[in-house]
């Protein structure tokens, strides 16, 4: 009895062991495709943070972003008007807080803001 179960293990062992074999080269190989695509990511990242332009997008949606989570929209504003005055010369920066702006003010119900904002990008870059 205790040879014929032996041999049942034996048997199913073989019959999975391949099995799992596969399993586990597919799980490593998926754990290597993801950390691929972390590096491409990380790497597409410092790409963008070499450009001032990029740079101010990143940082004006996070900015946002972090009010938003708090559900304090409105109080990113400010920030981002006080961040018009550090880009004077800079016209690429503003139109990109500008256009954040404009997204906040129509956001929060403030349509004539918005819309200020639209013209002030319009009257910057003519």
């Amino acid at each position: 009895m205790k040879t014929l179960i032996a041999a049942g293990l034996l048997s199913v062992t073989a019959t999975l062991a391949p099995v799992y074999t596969a399993q586990a080269q597919d799980a490593e190989m998926a754990g290597i495709e993801l950390f691929q695509s972390y590096m491409d990511i990380a790497e597409q990242f410092v790409g963008f943070a070499t450009e001032q332009e990029a740079t101010v997008f990143l940082a004006v949606e996070g900015i946002v972003e972090i009010f938003e989570e708090r559900g304090e929209e409105a109080a990113a504003i400010p920030i981002l008007q006080s961040a018009l005055a550090q880009y004077p010369d800079d016209q690429p920066a503003r139109n990109i807080i500008r256009f954040k702006l404009r997204d906040l003010y129509r956001d929060t119900g403030q349509a004539d803001a918005a819309l200020a904002e639209l013209q002030a990008i319009l009257d910057e870059n003519s």
